[in-house]
């Protein structure tokens, strides 16, 4: 049986609560493992990253930005690619438009291996809707 690992791009509004959400129920909902993408290696974003990952989810970074990370006492165990390429789905919670230019980059590689790639609300195109109005019904009906 192949791990079940999810990889969120992006640490923002919608991406640090969806990581913390999987990483803390991960067991209950079948994951392996999760892994997540940071772009910028902010001193600010520090503790934020480390709770991340104090919670058992694994950073990811661009390649040439190892170092960076590591001078403000973030250790990666991934490059964005590596995590891409060993998650069975990419949840893409960055501002709008970056995440067409990540699928360009990234995703279109593997489309083919039955690997699932879903992108936030704000990126229209890119893909198929497979939810929306969620956030709306849930508070008609509360």
């Amino acid at each position: 049986m192949s791990k079940k690992t999810v990889h969120v791009v992006g640490t923002g509004t919608i991406g640090e609560p969806l990581i913390g959400l999987l990483s803390d129920y991960k067991e209950s909902l079948g994951i392996d493992k999760v892994t997540f993408h940071k772009n910028s290696p902010l001193t600010y974003e520090r503790a934020k990253v480390k709770d991340l990952m104090r919670r058992g989810a694994a950073l990811a970074v661009d390649e040439e930005k190892v170092e960076s990370f590591k001078e403000i006492g973030l250790e990666p165990s991934f490059s964005a690619e590596e995590a891409i390429k060993g998650a069975s789905v990419v949840i893409d919670c960055t501002p709008k438009g970056i995440g067409h230019q990540n699928k360009h980059k990234y995703y279109e590689k593997f489309i083919d291996d039955g690997r699932g790639f879903l992108a936030q609300g704000s990126e229209q195109g890119f893909g198929m809707k497979y939810a929306r109005g969620i956030n709306d019904t849930a508070l008609v009906n509360s």
